[in-house]
């Protein structure tokens, strides 16, 4: 199984449907009452999005299919996070906790666990853009995350959506980073520090400084 083809499908959508993030702009056109044919088009994956609805107080939050059952338990969409580093913007405005529980092995074996087993992470939410003209390298989706249960943790890259680091003149970048408790759970978590690597210019001098900043959750 591709692993970077399976992420984005399962744990993307779930995180677009709990997160409600904004990603379906549309033209003028599409605005318009679609015809048969132009709904029979519509992609699996924008599907999956659509057909998640928001669960009625006092109900768990819970996407399942075939191969994954994932429940959310904690959900912020209003962080509402926003910098400035040297020339780069960045928004930190979502992030969600969730319990992943594979219900194959192909699914078991992305994670590293047994069918069944719970999976314990959260999804944060990023964007980054350059307001010069340089091009300027910015890392959102190397940030470190140091929880209050003690653990240091990198986003998995298989399982996040990849922000591109390399901006190119004034470009905007955004995409989320998947991070995997291993020796604690989601309902212990209160706060979660976010380091930011300070952004480089196309000499390689770093501009501006180190960025931190720290969300509380479950409250």
């Amino acid at each position: 199984m591709n692993k970077k083809w399976f992420a984005p499908v399962i744990i993307g959508s779930m995180l677009l449907a709990g997160c409600g993030s904004e990603t379906t702009d549309v033209s003028e056109e599409s605005e318009s009452t679609p015809s048969t044919e132009n709904q029979e088009e519509t992609s699996e994956e924008t599907e999956v999005v659509e057909e998640v609805e928001e669960p009625a107080e006092g109900e768990e939050d819970i996407q399942e299919d075939d191969s994954l059952k994932a429940t959310n338990t904690y959900t912020n969409k209003e962080l509402g996070i926003t910098g400035e580093v040297g020339p780069m913007k960045y928004e930190i405005p979502g992030i969600q906790l969730k319990i992943m529980e594979p219900k194959d092995q192909a699914t078991a074996d992305l994670f590293e666990v047994e069918i069944g087993e719970e999976v314990h992470v959260f999804t944060i939410q990023f964007a980054g853009e350059n307001t010069s003209d340089e091009d300027m390298s910015f890392y959102l989706g190397q940030a470190m995350a140091i929880t209050n249960t003690k653990e240091q943790l990198e986003p998995d890259m298989l399982l996040s959506e990849h922000i591109e680091g390399e901006y190119m003149g004034q470009v905007r970048h955004e995409g989320y980073n998947v991070y995997i408790l291993k020796n604690s759970t989601v309902d212990q978590l209160e706060s979660i520090e976010l380091r930011i690597t300070a952004p480089t210019d196309s000499n390689f001098e770093t501009v501006g400084e180190d960025v931190s900043h720290t969300i509380e959750v479950n409250n």
